[in-house]
């Protein structure tokens, strides 16, 4: 069967039971991806964007420090590979094993929203850069401020799950 075949089908009836025109066969990913067709008009955006950054990145001249962007790129990739996504992969684990499966959506987006936050909060709790001499200059107990935003995030977290878990157990 050729692609042109299978774009023309509104839905695949080997697809396994599946009933929408967009579900994915597993058993053939490769031209089940095929349609919708728009699916591939996100990729656009994307590539533009990358494009716009490595025109902007290689044709910068002396202004771009590029060993220093390349350290910095190389070192988030392996950073990501090597610890973000065992913890992530670590704490589904974890959660499939503790959390009734209602709890875990809520578990999962605090979890993501406290990440988010300490990534942002990190530079500012670390006070790289403060000057003894300018009181002005990173003012606040960022790290104590941290700690209360990661609170209130796990107190509404607590809250959705206990929401979840109620409403999965009402007939």
């Amino acid at each position: 069967m050729s692609l042109s075949d299978e774009a023309d089908r509104t839905l695949d009836t080997r697809a396994a039971g599946l009933d929408s025109p967009y579900a994915s066969d597993p058993r053939r990913p490769a031209t089940s991806a095929l349609t919708p067709w728009w699916r591939w008009l996100f990729l656009l955006p994307g590539l533009a964007a990358v494009v716009y950054g490595a025109q902007g990145l290689l044709t910068n001249g002396s202004q771009t420090p590029l060993r220093s962007w390349l350290t910095w790129f190389l070192g988030s990739a392996l950073l990501n590979d090597l610890v973000i996504a065992p913890v992530w992969i670590g704490l589904g684990w974890l959660s499939a094993r503790l959390l009734p499966r209602a709890a875990r959506g809520a578990v999962v987006v605090g979890a993501a929203v406290s990440g988010v936050l300490t990534l942002v909060a990190l530079p500012f709790v670390l006070a790289k850069g403060r000057d003894p001499l300018n009181d002005s200059f990173l003012p606040r107990d960022y790290g104590l401020t941290l700690l209360v935003l990661v609170l209130a995030v796990w107190a509404v977290t607590a809250v959705a799950a206990v929401l979840a878990v109620r409403r999965a157990r009402v007939p």
